[in-house]
């Protein structure tokens, strides 16, 4: 490949500067409403950055909803969630990749299948069992719906067909037992699929607004999502608190953000393995 000229790689970099600009426009834009006043962020949302920083906000914030117990309730619960996953779609995906037994392809499209029915048609018959289990306002509650996915145990079953059937042979041939094989081989070559099934549920537990807002009904059990909804609830208050909403929210995402930069090699290489387009 010919190598670009002066001219040719100070377009590559406008375009690159010019994109990374139009993504990161949305943090810069919260970061800096989250400077101003409730009132300013109200009546001038268009300006990128306050009058007169209010860096007070972040502490106000931290105060008004009691952050530290709904830090706690999301990180328990996406933490759980995620373990919980793990857990389960490891050997299922295991047993679809290296297993034959009767109706394990249906079987397999019929979990897929899945995919398509929204959580949204789900949570009248789950609230009901939720409520007869006495789960409902529980860590229980938050945890248990959400621990089974099939699109985790597809990504699993995609990762354990392109590893060599070799490996398992020779520990075979060694004594070792189908579990023991699992446990000591195959799992721990499994370390992107691992790592992309934890970036992926903790992201979509961190950030879950509907389950906990319909399951959580004290301010006890709320997580950060829920929240971060009664800082802005219209003509409920009577001012809009923009600005807190904004510095909130800067706080809530910084866990993810973290988790997504250590893991994003992993990431990457477990999508680029598992054939997901």
């Amino acid at each position: 490949m010919a190598k670009m000229n002066s001219s040719q790689r100070a377009i590559a970099y406008g375009v690159m500067l010019t994109a990374a600009f139009l993504f990161l426009f949305p943090y810069i834009w919260m970061f800096g409403t989250s400077l101003k006043t409730n009132f300013e962020a109200s009546a001038n949302p268009a300006s990128l950055f306050p009058a007169v920083p209010q860096f007070g906000n972040y502490s106000e914030t931290f105060t008004f909803l009691n952050f530290s117990r709904l830090f706690v309730n999301s990180l328990i619960v996406s933490i759980a969630v995620t373990i919980f996953q793990l857990v389960l779609a490891a050997p299922a995906g295991y047993a679809f990749a290296r297993f034959k037994f009767r109706g394990r392809n249906p079987l397999l499209l019929l979990m897929l299948s899945m995919l398509i029915i929204p959580f949204e048609a789900l949570f009248v018959p789950v609230y009901i069992m939720l409520s007869r289990l006495g789960w409902v306002n529980t860590y229980w509650g938050l945890i248990i719906p959400s621990i089974a996915n099939p699109f985790a145990v597809y990504v699993f079953r995609q990762f354990f067909v392109t590893l060599p059937a070799d490996l398992e042979e020779a520990a075979y041939v060694d004594g070792a037992t189908k579990f023991q094989v699992f446990w000591r081989i195959m799992l721990p070559l499994a370390q992107p699929a691992i790592v992309t099934i934890t970036i992926l549920t903790f992201l979509a537990e961190w950030g879950a607004l509907l389950k906990p807002l319909i399951f959580a009904t004290s301010d006890d059990m709320r997580t950060l999502q829920v929240g971060l909804t009664f800082l802005n609830r219209g003509a409920m208050v009577s001012e809009p608190k923009v600005a807190w909403l904004m510095a909130g929210t800067g706080m809530v995402i910084l866990v993810p953000m973290v988790i997504f930069i250590v893991g994003q090699r992993y990431f990457v290489e477990s999508i680029a393995r598992s054939g997901i387009k």
